[in-house]
């Protein structure tokens, strides 16, 4: 809604309460003008949308949603007992089973040796993964300030905001689980959305989930990559191992 629009949409108004009729002159001239701005607005508001998709997808995709005729429903679904529900909660329960139950579970106790990457002597060995505020801040000025949260309920969007005062406890929380080998527990969480795939919607075989994890997990990820990546690339491992990542 422009300000141009508002006006004679307000303007249409007064007329109509003045006049009391729809097919007064006045008013019909009013509310045709009112029209076509409406139009001209809404038009200008949707190149607007498409022109900065790359930077805001996020208002795009929410605009066609609630443009869309067809919204997306989840289930009701069946259970293991031909029982159907549309519960929030129970509808939870049968995507957490089904979920779990395809999910690879590794035998942690018995973990076999792998075999020795780097042949060409101690030179060519994985080196430690360097992390500085320097880097860390890149990322955080790569970040989508239109990306969803994670489990942690951090938004990029406070993240880009304030990375002059983050960055130098993000680095020290990234080098303290590079040198204990452990990762914080907000970033092993994830909200996991079920999506649609195809046929029947009352079957729980026919969705598939979506995670969102932490965004600071996700930045840490990229630096462990980038670093791998970079030295397989120095010794020529890049190409023959370019698959993993």
């Amino acid at each position: 809604m422009t300000y141009k629009a508002a006006k004679l949409v307000d303007r249409k108004h007064k007329l109509y309460k003045k006049y009391k009729s729809t097919s007064h002159p006045a008013y019909a001239k009013a509310a045709r003008d009112a029209q076509i701005e409406m139009r001209r607005a809404k038009r200008s508001f949707e190149k607007k949308l498409a022109k900065n998709i790359d930077s805001d997808r996020k208002s795009f995709y929410a605009y066609v949603r609630n443009r869309s005729r067809s919204k997306p429903q989840v289930g009701p679904l069946v259970n293991e007992h031909n029982e159907v529900t549309a519960q929030s909660y129970d509808m939870a329960e049968l995507f957490n089973q089904f979920f779990a139950s395809v999910f690879t579970l590794e035998d942690t106790d018995n973990i076999p040796s792998a075999e020795p990457l780097f042949r060409a002597g101690e030179d060519f060995k994985l080196l430690d993964i360097h992390v500085d505020e320097d880097l860390v801040r890149k990322k955080l000025d790569r970040l989508r300030s239109d990306k969803a949260p994670g489990a942690d309920d951090i938004s990029p969007r406070v993240l880009v905001e304030l990375k002059d005062k983050i960055t130098m406890p993000v680095t020290m929380i990234m080098k303290c689980s590079l040198d204990s080998g452990l990762v914080p527990d907000d970033w092993k969480a994830a909200y996991v959305t079920p999506v649609y795939k195809k046929d029947a919607k009352s079957n729980v075989s026919n969705y598939r989930p979506i995670s969102l994890t932490s965004q600071l997990c996700k930045i840490f990820e990229t630096i462990v990559r980038d670093a791998i990546v970079n030295h397989l690339d120095e010794h020529g491992f890049g190409e023959r191992h370019s698959a993993w990542f």
